[in-house]
């Protein structure tokens, strides 16, 4: 048996194998598909991943990849990485055997196939073996001698390693250049791509400062749009678009990395579409209306001096406050919805919901400012500040006046006069007192001094209305010419009091008033005649205006004359009616005076009723008539009825008992 056939015979004789050679020559087929095709599987799962990334990177330079597609693109990468275990199971499991390599060589080389398969199932059928043992070598060694003219790599199946390789070698260098040239950018995609689930903001080499997705604008109000330009941005796009709902996109031009848009007044949620390079935003605007202050209040405490523990309050939204000097003052302000932030006079102040309140701020001599800012939750902030001037003012004086207290009197050194002591003050009344003191240190050899308190105050009384009497006699008076004077004081420190004009009363002796009395009446007698004398004067020229015909009395000069009688006989009127009220005046002196006999006072008062008979009732009539008289001239022209002029018996003169009443003695 030559060498050739003994290598196929099994050790002992017993069986027959496979060549050697040929085994090479299969193994050597084998290792090339596996590899082929493991490489070719690794060379597409890492295409797909690349070129998934490559496509996030494109997409997000013109809008913001959605979600969704990221999603999309990574399961799809990874479902190309399924081929390698489904190239392993395909070309690797599945072709490990000689007889699955030489089914998978008759593909491409179906004769040799056949062959090998033959004699590989030959070397394995026993049967076949037992009956002619030297028959089935002589096959398989005649098959192993003709695959040795063979190549049977070139029976691989067909395989695009090539061009999937040149791909794989574009996107890896396109990929590398991109982390080389932009990292930022790259890194962003991947981590977009790679972590779909993540919420991975997309970069855009036009970096803006960050912006809402919604802002709050002013109600129906336009506002101002600025878009600032980051620091680190790549990209400094020259224009910027905005669009603003359904209108046509408006542009803005880069001024110094901003971007200023006008938004025009809005009363209705809209929505922004912002594009700046390859940044894109929308922005939702809602309108709402500025929060607004309801209320703001001054708390004033007030000086310690003043005694009030407690403070008093006071609005301040006219933007005024006007407090005494030395207060301390603290501003609460509410506004109408609550509030983020607030500052006074730029300073930044605690927040409690829609309250906010200032410092305690001491009023001293100047005027003081206060400007006040508020923002709300939205951003939104009043619509201007709200100024607040704070003016101190001095603690007025008191001021007190004296009702019912006759300016100049004389008065009995036994009277009673009652009067009203009327006090006032801004902040409290202390209290309130009389004081007197004589005038002429010659009537007495010590003229009268000394003072009284009238009522006590306190700290919250601003006014007070106190009844009070005079009387000499119970504030040990002596009689003489005294000077009378209110005081009032409030609790300002070391501050004089204030006074009412000075109050001259001559405190008489029930003698020397009755005297006083009869000397006053007196002269009130003469003044009396005198009234009658006039009016027998006026008396007379009535009569003689009573004869004159209508043709005289309607000449112009005899007018001119009633007119000046009509004149004097109100005078005359008014001259009794004076002399009517002082003669009561002095009967109500000398009625309080018991020195004065009860028979004088019924004479003076029956000739006092009379005087005041005459005055306001006959002379003011007579006067009436004369003034008629003096203005009928078309009815006297025209000779109808004869003017009436007064009567004689319509004028009368002062009653006989002025004449003949005398002073009484």
């Amino acid at each position: 048996m030559s060498d050739s056939l003994k290598s196929i015979v099994a050790a002992g004789g017993q069986r027959l194998v496979v060549p050697d050679s040929l085994k090479r020559q299969l193994h050597s087929f084998r290792d090339r598909v596996w590899t082929t095709k493991l490489i070719e599987a690794v060379v597409l799962g890492s295409v797909g991943v690349l070129l998934a990334f490559l496509t996030v990177y494109l997409c997000d330079r013109f809008f913001d990849t959605p979600r969704a597609a990221r999603a999309g693109l990574f399961i799809a990468a990874l479902a190309l990485w399924l081929v390698v275990p489904w190239a392993i199971h395909r070309w690797v499991w599945s072709n490990r055997r000689l007889d699955q390599l030489a089914r998978l060589l008759r593909v491409r080389e179906p004769q040799v196939g056949d062959q090998l398969l033959s004699a590989i199932e030959l070397a394995d059928n026993d049967s076949e073996q037992s009956r002619s043992p030297a028959l089935c070598a002589a096959a398989i060694q005649q098959v192993a001698e003709a695959a040795k003219s063979r190549n049977f790599l070139k029976a691989t199946p067909p395989t695009r390693l090539r061009s999937l390789s040149l791909l794989l070698a574009a996107s890896a260098i396109a990929t590398i250049l991109l982390a080389t040239l932009f990292p930022t950018a790259a890194g962003n995609a991947w981590a977009r791509f790679s972590s779909p689930w993540r919420d991975t903001p997309r970069y855009t080499f036009t970096a803006l400062e960050p912006i809402a997705p919604q802002r709050v604008v002013p109600h129906g109000e336009a506002t101002e749009f600025q878009i600032q330009l980051a620091a680190d941005t790549r990209w400094h796009p020259e224009q910027a678009k905005l669009q603003i709902g359904n209108l046509p996109a408006v542009s803005a031009t880069n001024v110094d990395d901003r971007y200023t848009f006008e938004i025009p007044p809005q009363t209705a949620p809209v929505s922004l579409k912002l594009h700046i390079g390859d940044y894109a935003q929308v922005i939702r605007v809602e309108p709402k209306l500025r929060p607004e202050l309801v209320a703001a209040a001054a708390q004033v405490h007030l000086p310690d001096y003043l005694q009030r523990s407690e403070p008093y309050q006071q609005d301040v939204r006219s933007g005024n406050l006007t407090a005494v000097q030395g207060s301390r003052v603290t501003i609460e302000s509410t506004a109408s919805r609550a509030l983020a932030a607030a500052t006074i006079n730029d300073q930044s102040v605690v927040v409690q919901q829609a309250n906010f309140a200032s410092g305690e701020v001491k009023l001293e001599s100047d005027p003081q400012q206060m400007q006040m800012w508020w923002e709300d939750f939205d951003h939104l902030a009043g619509r201007e500040p709200f100024d607040l001037s704070i003016k101190p003012t001095q603690d007025e004086l008191p001021s007190v006046v004296a009702q019912d207290l006759p300016r100049q009197a004389v008065v009995l050194d036994s009277e009673q006069i009652n009067f009203q002591a009327l006090a006032a003050d801004d902040f409290g009344i202390r209290a309130v007192g009389i004081e007197w003191r004589g005038l002429d240190e010659r009537l007495v050899s010590q003229p009268a001094v000394g003072e009284r308190l009238l009522s006590a105050g306190g700290p919250t009384s601003t006014s007070l209305q106190v009844p009070a009497t005079f009387s000499a006699v119970a504030l040990g008076i002596t009689p003489q010419p005294i000077e009378v004077r209110l005081w009032v004081e409030d609790y300002y420190p070391d501050r004089p009091r204030s006074y009412t004009p000075p109050h001259v009363l001559f405190v008489l002796t029930a003698e020397e008033h009755a005297i006083w009395i009869t000397s006053q009446l007196s002269k009130w007698h003469r003044a009396a005649l005198d009234v009658r004398d006039t009016e027998m004067q006026l008396h007379a020229a009535n009569k003689r205006l009573r004869d004159m015909s209508p043709e005289e009395l309607a000449d112009d000069d005899m007018r001119a004359e009633l007119h000046r009688q009509a004149s004097l006989e109100g005078s005359n009127a008014r001259r009794l009616s004076a002399l009517s009220q002082s003669g009561e005046g002095l009967l109500r002196q000398a009625a309080r005076n018991p020195e004065v006999g009860v028979g004088h006072l019924d004479r003076w008062a029956e000739m006092l009723q009379t005087l005041n008979d005459i005055g306001e009732n006959r002379m003011p009539s007579v006067s009436d008539l004369l003034e008629k008289a003096s203005t009928q001239k078309t009815l006297a022209r025209a000779g109808g009825k004869k003017p009436s002029a007064p009567q004689a018996g319509q004028v009368r003169t002062a009653p006989s008992g002025a004449g003949k009443a005398a002073a009484p003695d």
